[in-house]
């Protein structure tokens, strides 16, 4: 039976949590459910991946940085109150934390009998040391205790939420979708085409915000050492604070002239066909979509070993090869291994369709 369902997502600007409810929103209006998407800002690329046939609701608050100021906060959740009164639906979606936290209060205040299933997509803990932080851990338990079922995007993820006070048995686990296939687009990049003049050697492909989290400055490590010794090249893809940094220190360990900072590209399927190697630095990743995208695409991967996501989409390393987070000399070993043997395509592709959309729609459609 055809349900009423809502995926709340604080904004649709780059970036996992944002394109995983976007895609399971479509997912599930192709299975015949009323599918409404809301968020308080819809402005980001995520938004162009919407199907016609998910309805939208957008807020249209003002992003202050990383995230809303405290009127705008406070606004926001009640006009998501009068928003879940007005839809009545059957079930609510949410993800990151702080969209978790709204949707608890809200429901709440429109008495709301929504099933509610937050999702979780970060290994770290809530920290417990400031106001604000001893604050959100008791909101983390508003949500405990209004959560149907709580979405873990790996098993390691799981066990964090299960030790800040979910009960495991509302705990379950469903991994992030693979995109579906998109074709390859004819349009050329200005980053293609300063690749090309870098000279050659094989392609080295990194993913994902400039920031902390990511330790790009481990793989920029990382590339001098395995630079010294043969002819690579390292693309980078992302944006974020710490770019101005990266490119410093990319001039200072010699290697800027084979490193190219790409920006964000809304076209994986070109980032991915220009990668003779795919590599994750980061030092903590509740799952790693980038890997799984990368697998798809018959592209070999190297990753820290970061606590959760990576180690359970690489087999415990049959399917990559897995280094500790910030050995700079052990990911520069690793990639040189891959380059001169790297694992076969078919079974990369093998694991990534394991995480099809429709399998995990199945999981999504099934807590209903």
């Amino acid at each position: 039976m055809a349900k009423r369902i809502v995926f709340h997502i604080a904004s649709l600007r780059g970036g996992g949590a944002e394109r995983v409810f976007v895609l399971m929103a479509n997912e599930l209006a192709s299975r015949g459910h009323d599918v409404t998407l809301f968020t308080w800002n819809a402005e980001g690329p995520n938004a162009a991946l919407r199907s016609p046939a998910v309805h939208l609701v957008d807020f249209d608050l003002p992003i202050r940085g990383e995230g809303y100021g405290k009127w705008e906060t406070l606004k926001g959740i009640v006009r998501s109150a009068l928003l879940f009164s007005r839809l009545g639906p059957h079930a609510v979606y949410s993800a990151p934390e702080f969209a978790n936290l709204v949707v608890a209060l809200a429901l709440l205040l429109a008495r709301s009998r929504a099933r509610f299933f937050p999702s979780f997509h970060a290994a770290a803990s809530l920290p417990s040391s400031s106001l604000g932080a001893r604050i959100a851990v008791w909101f983390s338990a508003l949500v405990a205790a209004r959560a149907t079922k709580a979405i873990a995007v790996s098993v390691g993820v799981g066990r964090d939420i299960a030790a800040r006070g979910f009960p495991k048995s509302k705990v379950v686990v469903i991994n992030n979708p693979l995109p579906p296939a998109a074709a390859l687009q004819q349009d050329s990049y200005t980053w293609q085409t300063k690749l090309a003049t870098m000279g050659d050697g094989p392609v080295i492909a990194t993913a994902g915000r400039l920031v902390p989290v990511k330790d790009h400055r481990t793989l920029l490590q990382a590339f001098a050492i395995l630079r010294a010794g043969r002819r690579a090249r390292l693309v980078i893809f992302g944006e974020g604070p710490l770019a101005a940094e990266l490119r410093t220190y990319a001039q200072e360990s010699g290697t800027a002239a084979d490193v190219l900072f790409a920006g964000y590209v809304n076209d994986p399927a070109a980032c991915y066909a220009a990668a003779d190697l795919f590599v994750l630095s980061s030092t903590s990743e509740g799952f790693g979509n980038v890997l799984v995208e990368a697998m798809a695409a018959g592209v070999p991967v190297v990753s820290t070993d970061a606590p959760h996501g990576p180690r359970e989409i690489l087999g415990d390393g049959r399917f990559g090869a897995l280094v500790p987070v910030g050995d700079a000399a052990a990911l520069a070993k690793a990639m040189a291994e891959m380059l001169d043997h790297p694992t076969s395509v078919a079974l990369l592709k093998s694991r990534a369709a394991d995480f099809e959309v429709e399998k995990i729609g199945d999981l999504y459609e099934a807590l209903l």
